[in-house]
């Protein structure tokens, strides 16, 4: 079981981009048994401007063969970032790791030992949890395991429209908690050019359709919060962070699942509106909640919540009456 991981980098502080990459070279140092292991881990630079970024990368390729350095002439995201480095990967399985996060202690024996008892296994996950600035961790929600077939204990195997509507749904599992194989990743089509929220899932439904997914419940990922990042970037507050919406409505493999695509975008609209309102900005969360309601008008409900928090504020009452999406503080004014 050869992996190539592939990271995604731009102006991360070095001391968590050498911790990031530590967990996977170190896990594979470690790995008794394992054939093969971690063959690559492809930092792919997207155009940092950070000097000290720059010479950490270095750093890295120089200190581990494995370790390569591509470099995007210009800054285009993080799915364009992940393609890229798609291109060079070798190994025959492929799994991704964001350049703050953290593989966990045992991940890689675990995928591997799933991976030579099921070879037919093209798709194996796990659990995360996320980790905050005081470096403690907190258990995220794990994909519920009703309706799926159990293989040993704490592994299950998903498949099937269940699956795809899963993934759909909700976010359940981290990226950087799975491994693919590099055959059915292409197959996938990779990450959808100019989605910068939500390729991630768009992606795992889209791999739902072509592979079951074998399912470990033990948690093998870090996802690092409380810093300056995507999730806190005043771009997400904006429109076009729905493009995967766009792109979903739009994919060959996902038109058997119009229901769950309108559910999603319903969901995300949703969201956009409430964290705009918590924002300030009044006039685009409520541009928001009208757009969300457009997408199902049964859900007058829902309008009506939103507009008793737009005109009697939101101190004190319960948001997730209207809106269960994760709530966020922007770095700067949309």
């Amino acid at each position: 079981m050869r992996i190539s991981l592939i990271c995604p980098v731009y102006d991360t502080p070095p001391d968590l981009l050498r911790a990031a990459a530590r967990s996977v070279l170190g896990a594979a140092q470690q790995a008794d048994g394992v054939p093969d292991g971690i063959a690559q881990l492809i930092l792919v630079d997207d155009a940092s401007r950070n000097a000290a970024t720059c010479a950490a990368l270095a750093e890295l390729a120089e200190a581990d063969s494995r370790v390569l350095v591509l470099r995007n002439p210009r800054n285009a995201g993080p799915a364009s970032a992940r393609n890229l480095g798609m291109q060079v990967a070798i190994g025959d399985w492929v799994g991704f790791l964001d350049a703050d996060d953290l593989w966990l202690p045992g991940h890689l024996e675990r995928l591997c030992a799933v991976a030579a008892a099921w070879p037919d296994a093209a798709w194996i996950g796990s659990r995360h949890c996320l980790l905050n600035p005081d470096d403690g961790t907190e258990p995220a929600a794990g994909l519920p395991t009703e309706g799926a077939e159990p293989l040993a204990p704490g592994l299950t195997r998903h498949g099937g429209a269940r699956l795809t509507a899963l993934m759909l749904s909700n976010f359940w599992m981290h990226l950087g908690a799975m491994l693919v194989r590099r055959d059915v990743l292409l197959r996938a089509g990779g990450f959808a050019e100019g989605v910068t929220y939500g390729e991630d899932i768009h992606l795992m439904a889209r791999l739902s359709v072509l592979a079951p997914l074998h399912y470990l419940d033990a948690q093998g990922y870090a996802w690092r919060r409380g810093r300056p990042s995507l999730t806190s970037n005043a771009a997400r507050l904006r429109f076009s962070a729905l493009k995967v919406h766009v792109a979903a409505a739009r994919d060959p493999l996902l038109h058997g699942f119009a229901r769950e695509r309108r559910w999603a975008r319903y969901k995300a609209t949703k969201g956009l509106a409430l964290n705009n309102l918590l924002a300030g900005n009044r006039f685009t969360a409520l541009r928001a909640a009208v757009a969300a309601w457009l997408v199902d008008p049964r859900e007058v409900g829902d309008l009506a919540r939103f507009l008793s928090l737009w005109l009697g504020g939101t101190e004190g009452r319960d948001l997730r009456h209207y809106s269960q999406a994760e709530q966020f503080t922007v770095r700067s004014a949309t």
